[in-house]
């Protein structure tokens, strides 16, 4: 195991800078998918067992969410329709194929937030999808039982499309839309609603990272305006930061590529935006979370005082 590790690593790493290097060799960002390297690394290197249950899930699953948005992104309504079509479109995808792959919603919330229009995009997502894939397939083991789709509940993806639906609308109204469909933000608020458990730690350190990761992502395509180094910083330095904090955040990853294909990201301002988008979207489904596991337990509460009396 200790000898694989760092052939996995090695081989999530390298398929993040394929990537980029193939962007830059194209001269089209829109061949830069950053929830790829939050799928690299939690699949290659975190050993996240919920997504390598499934190989053919992590080709398929974000290569329809993706195609899907491209598709969505073509109608003509208003961004935030859009968006709300998209992340309706992902959920229902998940639902269908039973999955809690949240990286999808990425993927099918990026064309419509960068106004993807390259078939360079769709091109991208389906090779670097499918060489994750049969990757993990290559190097299969026992694969694990999923866990993910049995604690799901279908209110909760309802409850999620009304919060974010509330929220791009409200982006929408205010001029806001910069900051109404951030997708690592996005994505870490879906995992979040599917916890059994959702502790105040857990929100903190999830803003911070997500700041943080931000702020690094949008300085070091700023100050060193190479793509490929850039790129290094970023995982580098994300991976320093989750062994600072004992957290692991695979969005983090994605949201320090992100820069990367955004129209004129503030350097000033980009990780202001996810601050602000983080606490309210996660402080809302931290809030609905704590709020439904008190309820439950003053219910259970008063059903032993019921039982307690009648004895």
């Amino acid at each position: 195991m200790k000898k694989i590790l760092p052939l996995k690593s090695a081989l999530g790493c390298a398929l993040i800078f394929m990537m980029i290097g193939a962007s830059i060799i194209f001269n089209d960002k829109e061949i830069i998918l950053p929830e790829m390297a939050a799928l690299a690394i939690g699949c290659l290197i975190h050993q996240n067992p919920v997504w390598l249950a499934k190989p053919l899930h992590i080709f398929l699953l974000p290569s329809i969410t993706a195609i899907g948005g491209f598709m969505i992104n073509k109608m003509d309504v208003n961004p935030a329709a859009k968006l709300i079509l998209a992340v309706m479109f992902v959920l229902l995808t998940l639902r269908v194929f039973k999955s809690g792959l949240a990286p999808a919603l990425a993927t099918g919330l990026l064309p419509v937030i960068t106004n993807a229009t390259s078939l360079y995009f769709i091109f991208s997502i389906l090779t670097l999808t499918l060489i994750l894939a049969l990757s993990l397939y290559a190097k299969r083991g026992t694969p694990p039982e999923p866990t993910i789709s049995k604690r799901q509940r279908p209110q909760d993806n309802i409850l999620y499309i009304v919060f974010v639906s509330a929220w791009v609308l409200t982006c929408a109204q205010n001029g806001w839309m910069y900051i109404a469909a951030i997708p690592p933000v996005l994505v870490v608020g879906y995992e979040s609603m599917h916890k059994e458990e959702y502790t105040f730690k857990m929100f903190y350190k999830q803003v911070v990272c997500l700041s943080l990761a931000a702020y690094i992502g949008i300085q070091s395509l700023y100050f060193l305006n190479n793509l490929l180094l850039a790129t290094l910083m970023d995982i580098v330095a994300i991976s320093l930061l989750m062994r600072l904090v004992a957290f692991k955040l695979t969005p983090a990853y994605a949201m320090s590529l992100l820069p990367m294909v955004l129209h004129r990201p503030s350097h000033q301002y980009f990780y202001w935006n996810v601050f602000v988008m983080a606490c309210i979207v996660l402080g809302t489904i931290y809030s609905y979370k704590n709020f439904r596991f008190s309820e439950q337990l003053r219910v259970r509460l008063a059903r032993v005082s019921r039982s307690g009396e009648e004895v």
